[in-house]
């Protein structure tokens, strides 16, 4: 029920459009954010926008980032990225993100802006093209995904910039995205999760961690990722930070068994790096 990797054309195509369709939704609540506006009541907004854009379930709950917790300060628990009361003031920093499933396709995206410009946060954009093209040649050199993370971390030491995507949950820098072959599963949803699709992602997790590595549905630093890039789609999402500001991207990556590429060069943050 679950399809992991060797989609066809027609598949990776449906992935590319409801990326497509998910950015746009980040984008269309993005230019609606004001200051004096909670994270929760941005969060609801997602909700209510993909809602009328046929989304039902998530492979995680829209969630809005505001200030300084776009950065994960401190030690930053699994789930305080989840939104609260925090109002944006002027000039902050702001994070959305959503993994939305769209007829049995996930995707998952983030997209960062500030309502002014701020000179942190254009100091970090700058550097994610920078990460986004190592990546992309690394995994090509099939070099672990392990060994991957390592490269990318010590990149943004540097830089001189914190790697927040450490603080991730299983602190990936990447996870898997699949598509749901059931109809029948794809209807089904708990707190507006998919079931299978988490449950999934939590039993194969579990499986890597006793030693079975290539069920890994996570790309991160651990021992469980020291293999060759899965064949599959993973949405990767490197997130820095500084000074109280965060910014990152989270778009698919597409690995074969002998090649890897983007799935899109023509999304919102792309078109910000070339201006």
């Amino acid at each position: 029920m679950i399809k992991t990797k060797d989609f066809t054309i027609e598949e990776l195509d449906k992935f590319r459009e409801f990326q497509r369709r998910s950015f746009a939704v980040l984008a269309t609540v993005a230019e609606n954010v004001r200051p004096g506006m909670t994270e929760q009541e941005a969060a609801r907004r997602l909700r209510k926008a993909f809602h009328q854009d046929g989304v039902h379930t998530y492979f995680h709950v829209p969630v809005a980032l505001f200030g300084s917790r776009t950065a994960y300060p401190g030690e930053f628990g699994k789930f305080e990225a989840l939104a609260t009361e925090r109002v944006l003031s002027p000039g902050e920093t702001v994070i959305l993100d959503a993994a939305p499933i769209y007829d049995g396709y996930t995707v998952d995206t983030s997209y960062a802006f500030t309502l002014e410009p701020n000179e942190v946060f254009e100091r970090l954009d700058k550097k994610l093209p920078e990460l986004r093209d190592l990546i992309l040649n690394l995994t090509r050199t099939r070099r672990s995904m392990q060994k991957i993370c390592w490269t990318v971390d010590d990149q943004i030491k540097a830089w001189g910039i914190e790697n927040c995507h450490r603080k991730h949950i299983a602190a990936v820098m990447g996870h898997r995205v699949n598509r749901t072959s059931s109809a029948f599963m794809r209807r089904a949803r708990i707190w507006g999760l998919a079931p299978l699709e988490v449950g999934y992602f939590l039993l194969t997790s579990r499986l890597a961690n006793f030693g079975i590595r290539r069920a890994t549905p996570n790309w991160n630093h651990t021992a469980a990722c020291d293999i060759a890039p899965q064949p599959g789609l993973w949405a990767i999402e490197p997130h820095l930070g500084q000074a109280g500001v965060g910014v990152k991207f989270e778009e698919i990556l597409v690995v074969t068994e002998t090649d890897a590429y983007w799935l899109d060069d023509d999304l919102p943050h792309h078109r910000r790096w070339q201006q």
